[in-house]
């Protein structure tokens, strides 16, 4: 008899090899592990998202300095252009604030699992077991609003799910101990 999954030759009648069943236990494991160890959010703070669109407002002022010394007429077109990106930028900002909030990271015994989306509801799973190493970071902008980003190396050989980050977190030398702990 063969295993059903790998094809390994069986010595004893059955479905499943020793490697393969061992395999869907583990996997059923983290799929029924409901007991959440420790949460954390994504935090929103409007100076941090404002320093880090810096360079387009600056770009904008340039734009609105450079109509204006041409020719006074194009006063009312550098006011649109203005008023436009305000509302813009007002826009993008609420949209952020609301997608930053519902980011949510839910720490289980076997797995942890990331939500985050407005529109479209995206949910990443990583059983510890796929992780390679976790580190944080924090960035002279983040130093100064007390934040930091979680890094997640993967063991995969798809170099583009490889690493996984969450940011911004408030408090992270805290978040990072609760996840450390949890991991030793």
């Amino acid at each position: 008899m063969n295993c059903k999954i790998c094809g390994a030759e069986l010595k004893k009648p059955g479905e499943l090899c020793n490697n393969c069943m061992n395999k869907l236990m583990k996997d059923q494991e983290i799929r029924n592990d409901k007991k959440e160890y420790y949460t954390f959010k994504k935090t929103f703070a409007l100076g941090y998202e404002l320093l880090r669109k810096i360079e387009q407002i600056g770009i904008l002022i340039l734009l609105i300095a450079l109509l204006l010394s041409v020719d006074i007429g194009f006063w009312p077109y550098t006011l649109a252009l203005g008023v436009a990106y305000f509302l813009w930028l007002t826009l993008d900002m609420l949209y952020l604030r609301a997608s930053i909030n519902r980011g949510v990271c839910t720490l289980y015994r076997t797995k942890l699992v990331y939500k985050e989306g407005i529109f479209r509801k995206k949910v990443v799973e990583i059983p510890y077991s796929d992780v390679e190493e976790i580190y944080y970071s924090v960035g002279n902008m983040q130093r100064v609003f007390h934040m930091g980003t979680i890094v997640i190396k993967r063991k995969t050989r798809n170099i583009l799910q490889r690493n996984f980050f969450i940011e911004p977190v408030k408090n992270i030398e805290t978040v990072f101990g609760k996840i450390e702990e949890l991991l030793k």
